[in-house]
């Protein structure tokens, strides 16, 4: 529960596990379109800059709503050398779901791609890097533990900047097929996205995709994935 003690509110124990997470995938989820069509919104492609600007949206709409306990912060890093596009943080700090959480520590880590994704050799992207190459995708960096290690719930969101989502999710689980049938141990057919939601008005849509991981962190890591047709 929240308490009101506070101008912002402050987390408390006796929240169902990872409801504060998946309540706050709904509230990104709910903003997307709005975002999108702001028509004080900068058009950019640049996935840096439209993470960016997705913060600033969010992070206004949670002060302007229930959600005022949480700030959306661009660049969170994530160990030594990678960092996440962005994160959700307690903004007093406080207990959520039996754990005490202070303002530097993220309770949801987050994945922005563009769809397609430019650039020679990196159109898959939004699940991993070419071969060889260092960990660069999306998706690759969750199953490895790279990102939102001490997590087992998060999130990607793609900006989809040719075709529709549902052409995504048919490319996005070829791909993952492919990369099961290629024998690397990272990759099976488990780690296909489902459950696809489309809002046909929003032009936004959710799907969902679980995964086990290959390195000391939490053993698996469920992703929400939340698409914008731009």
């Amino acid at each position: 529960m929240v308490s009101n003690r506070t101008p912002h509110g402050r987390i408390t124990s006796g929240i169902p596990e990872d409801a504060a997470a998946l309540k706050t995938l709904e509230f990104i989820e709910r903003h997307l379109a709005g975002w999108r069509d702001d028509p004080e919104r900068p058009c950019v492609e640049r996935e840096r800059d439209l993470n960016s600007q997705l913060c600033k949206f969010l992070n206004i709409a949670a002060r302007q709503s229930d959600f005022a306990m949480f700030h959306f912060h661009h660049e969170e890093p994530q160990g030594v050398r990678h960092s996440a596009d962005f994160s959700v943080n307690p903004v007093d700090g406080g207990w959520i779901e039996g754990r005490q959480f202070t303002k530097y520590e993220p309770i949801l880590v987050i994945e922005g791609k563009r769809l397609p994704t430019p650039g020679s050799g990196r159109e898959r992207e939004y699940v991993t890097s070419m071969t060889g190459e260092k960990p660069a995708g999306g998706m690759q960096r969750f199953k490895l533990g790279l990102h939102g290690a001490r997590l087992s719930i998060a999130g990607m969101v793609g900006y989809v900047q040719a075709q529709t989502c549902p052409d995504w999710l048919g490319t996005v689980n070829h791909w993952i097929d492919e990369l099961a049938s290629s024998g690397d141990p990272l990759w099976s057919r488990h780690d296909r996205l489902d459950r696809l939601i489309l809002d046909s008005r929003t032009r936004v849509s959710r799907c969902e995709s679980e995964h086990r991981r290959k390195s000391d962190a939490s053993p698996t890591i469920r992703l929400t994935h939340l698409w914008v047709e731009m």
